[in-house]
């Protein structure tokens, strides 16, 4: 009853799928596909976020988490998770689960897009799921535009959670993306992009640098675009234990959505909190996860001179500098979770790699892009995934 009453007060988000549905462009001519990156990449430059009024990024969140309160909890059940609720309004989406080797099978929803059609698949945020409120409007969205659509869990979230899988912070969930790509590009014959929101493109951009590292980069020719990643994991595990690094919150709102974002991440991290150690809580929970869960699970994480939670940087010039894969990786400087400063390491590891551009807006919190601009979210979604048909 409490929650239902505070919600209440929630700020009104705009809907993505509330604004028409934009053509999407003459596919890039170029026929190499660094070209063919450089291209749709500079047309991006092009776009220009108008957002309607001025949204505190805190309150974003707070409407965001409101508007999906009952499934964001669901999805720390793994009795209860990745329910279909959400989707129910739209029937063209049916259930669909993707083998990606090792016994391992990735559930979802999927749209049969027409004979031909691109697959964009869509990848939500940490402890999220398929199911999740935001992810279900980018699906719907890149449908109408005509794509094949893939909404999939990640390891340990969503139908997955519990399951026996732990997350590995995107090192091994990028080979699963990778695999998932290439089941469904010879399934249907098209070529395969990937959505990643917040967590989910850390994900998506280690399944880039994959398919560049094994030479095959054509396996995601489709294109990698992410929304609010926190790229650089180390400083991301570094806020848990100084809140300090994040944006400072202006309002009792503000704090009072940080502290439950942050409560809410410790609670489903679940970890053993080794003895003897004199930092916060919060900075204890995502240490143990990184040194007792992650590195175990990747022995051949790359070395890294420093700290071990460098071993799962994903913005290391050899991941983003030699990506031979189309990656736009979209931040507002506003976000209050993923500071900006995760992109502009991003860019900076990327130095002059064709294939990488940074596009660092000036609104947006973090992943509700959708809310404060929808034109310019399907204008985004359309020339980039467009451009590379």
């Amino acid at each position: 009853m409490l929650a239902w009453f505070v919600c209440r007060f929630a700020p009104r988000l705009r809907p993505l799928l509330g604004v028409p549905t934009p053509e999407l462009p003459e596919p890039a001519e170029q026929d190499d596909l660094r070209e063919r990156a450089a291209a749709v990449l500079a047309a991006l430059d092009g776009l220009v976020l108008r957002p309607e009024g001025e949204l505190d990024p805190f309150r974003l969140i707070f409407g965001m988490g409101c508007e999906d309160l009952a499934g964001r909890e669901a999805d720390q059940d793994p009795t209860l998770a990745g329910g279909g609720r959400t989707w129910a309004p739209f029937g063209a989406f049916q259930p669909v689960e993707i083998p990606v080797g090792d016994g391992l099978s990735l559930p979802g929803r999927h749209s049969v897009g027409p004979p031909g059609a691109p697959v964009v698949i869509v990848v939500h945020g940490l402890f999220d799921s398929h199911a999740s409120a935001y992810v279900v409007p980018y699906a719907e969205a890149l449908r109408r535009m005509g794509f094949h659509v893939v909404a999939l869990d990640m390891r340990d979230h969503g139908r997955l959670r519990g399951k026996g899988r732990v997350t590995t912070l995107g090192l091994h969930e990028g080979r699963d993306l990778l695999e998932a790509a290439r089941v469904l590009g010879d399934a249907e014959g098209v070529s395969v992009g990937i959505l990643g929101l917040s967590f989910g493109g850390v994900c998506a951009v280690r399944a880039a640098h994959e398919a560049s590292k094994a030479g095959r980069p054509e396996l995601l020719r489709g294109g990698v675009l992410t929304i609010g990643a926190p790229l650089d994991m180390q400083e991301l595990v570094g806020a848990f234990d100084d809140p300090s690094r994040l944006p400072r919150p202006s309002s009792l709102t503000a704090r009072l959505v940080r502290r439950g974002v942050l409560s809410t991440l410790r609670r489903h991290l679940a970890l053993r909190v080794p003895p003897g150690t004199s930092v916060s809580r919060a900075g204890r929970d995502a240490e143990s996860y990184v040194r007792e869960v992650v590195l175990p699970a990747c022995p051949d994480a790359p070395p890294l001179v420093g700290s071990f939670l460098g071993l799962v940087r994903c913005t290391q010039k050899s991941v983003l500098g030699t990506l031979g894969v189309p990656t736009a990786i979209v931040h507002s400087t506003n976000d209050p979770l993923v500071p900006v400063l995760h992109a502009r390491r991003a860019r900076d590891a990327a130095g002059d790699n064709p294939c990488v551009r940074v596009l660092e807006l000036p609104e947006g919190g973090h992943v509700a892009l959708q809310h404060v601009d929808p034109a310019y979210t399907q204008e985004l979604l359309a020339t980039f995934f467009g451009g590379l048909v």
